[in-house]
């Protein structure tokens, strides 16, 4: 009997050890990729109050856009060509950086082609699930922050409040893996 509960203990010790190391291993590349998801969903926040902005132009700020220019703008937002990003680290950690990141890079900035890609994917997914286009616009003119609505609220609109945002949108396409160049799949479109 006491041998049967050493090799219980010592299984139990084991086990627990064993579990530790690994989320301890996961934990870290969670954070990782979340940092990176974090600040991608905010330049897609960025991108989208860029074009409400520059479709609004001249109008007061109490009058609205017709429908067709909000769904223009939003739409516009998605295709832009998502330049300027790149990846570098920050504190150990690999940030993205570029227009509405709040990233400074401490070290040069690694330019990788699939990030244009990304971007575009994920502000594809996040327009695509948004009530409709309105709803961005709307939250937009009324002074509300964007990042606070597409990447700090539930589900898919978690990238900065989650622990498990899910995969990177259109990861399961083809065109990641092949190394095709960003520029060429984007003039298919």
């Amino acid at each position: 009997m006491k041998v049967f509960l050493l090799w219980m203990s010592a299984t139990l010790v084991v086990g627990t050890i064993g579990a530790d190391v690994d989320v301890v291993d996961t934990e870290v590349d969670n954070g990782a990729e979340r940092a990176l998801k974090c600040d991608a969903c905010k330049a897609v926040a960025f991108k989208f109050s860029e074009y409400f902005h520059e479709a609004h132009g001249d109008l007061l700020l109490t009058a609205s856009l017709k429908e067709e220019d909000i769904t223009e703008a939003a739409e516009a937002t998605c295709d832009d060509s998502w330049e300027g990003y790149g990846v570098t680290e920050v504190n150990g950690v690999e940030r993205l950086t570029g227009p509405g990141t709040d990233v400074q890079p401490e070290t040069e900035v690694e330019v990788d082609p699939i990030w244009p890609r990304r971007l575009q994917d994920m502000c594809d997914e996040l327009l695509g699930e948004t009530p409709d286009d309105k709803t961005l616009y709307n939250i937009w003119l009324s002074g509300n922050s964007l990042v606070d609505y597409l990447c700090k609220g539930d589900g898919l609109f978690a990238a900065c409040s989650s622990s498990n945002w899910g995969p990177w949108p259109g990861d399961d396409d083809d065109d990641y893996e092949d190394g095709e160049d960003f520029d060429y799949i984007h003039d298919e479109f």
